[in-house]
């Protein structure tokens, strides 16, 4: 079963972030690969977790990977902040209002980063071990 989740996670993880990746809604090349890395880690957590529903091709249903791989897609491109303004006096006027919150949000969204990292490597470890 390990091999064939992670098979799953990985192929859908690679689906799912082609129109994410071409819509420009995951950032650089650097928010990409840690986009792409909480998307994988996502899918094959929640696939892994969940009882098996849905069609099975080959006797492996693959629903639940690509239900929560959707699911956290979207809620991770919906926070990806919009693209940069296109005139300078907008620019301005976005980068006051910026710095101000700046700091703390790098912060604050560093630490939940790890956080989710560790917690679901954790959950697969824990997924696996049982």
């Amino acid at each position: 079963m390990f091999i064939a989740d992670l098979l799953t996670a990985f192929i859908l993880t690679i689906i799912i972030m082609v129109p994410f990746y071409f819509l420009d809604r995951v950032g650089p090349w650097e928010g990409w690969i840690w986009f792409a890395l909480l998307l994988f880690l996502f899918t094959w957590t929640g696939g892994a977790w969940v009882r098996p529903y849905g069609p099975a091709s080959p006797g492996y249903t693959w629903l639940p990977f690509l239900f929560f791989g959707l699911f956290f897609a979207l809620l991770l491109a919906a926070a990806v902040p919009p693209r940069p303004p296109r005139n300078r006096r907008e620019a301005v006027r976005q980068a006051r209002k910026a710095n101000e919150a700046e700091e703390f949000t790098a912060v604050a969204l560093g630490i939940f980063f790890w956080i989710l990292l560790v917690g679901l490597i954790l959950s697969l470890i824990l997924r696996y071990a049982l």
